[in-house]
């Protein structure tokens, strides 16, 4: 999370690095962004004024890339179902299955 608005420094832009290249960020200061602990990152030094921010580490319940890639293909699935035919039979056991399923993936 960004403490300092960019225009109290110059450089400080937080590089990360994926798959479709390398990002720079600099955000407005209250302004955060979130990315995969697997990419390469790093901050250009700060040249004028100073940076604040702070940084912390989320775990995600279901590890595997695969089976939240379902987890999240079902649920939009179920969003569609529930918005073109509201209260149709078929909600109830999906949403048990998605439900059920996150159980068994999830890390307790």
């Amino acid at each position: 999370m960004f403490l300092t608005p960019p225009e109290a420094y110059d450089g400080g832009e937080l590089l990360v690095e994926d798959t479709y290249g390398v990002h720079s960020i600099k955000l407005a200061a209250g302004d955060m962004v979130i990315y995969p602990a697997t990419s390469l990152h790093r901050v250009t030094p700060v040249t004028r004024g100073a940076r604040v921010s702070s940084f912390f580490w989320i775990e995600r319940m279901v590890r595997d890339d695969a089976r939240r890639a379902l987890l999240f293909d079902m649920d939009m699935g179920i969003l569609r179902i529930s918005r073109d035919a509201p209260g149709h039979p078929s909600l109830t056991s999906l949403t048990g299955v998605y439900h059920n399923l996150l159980r068994m993936w999830a890390d307790a």
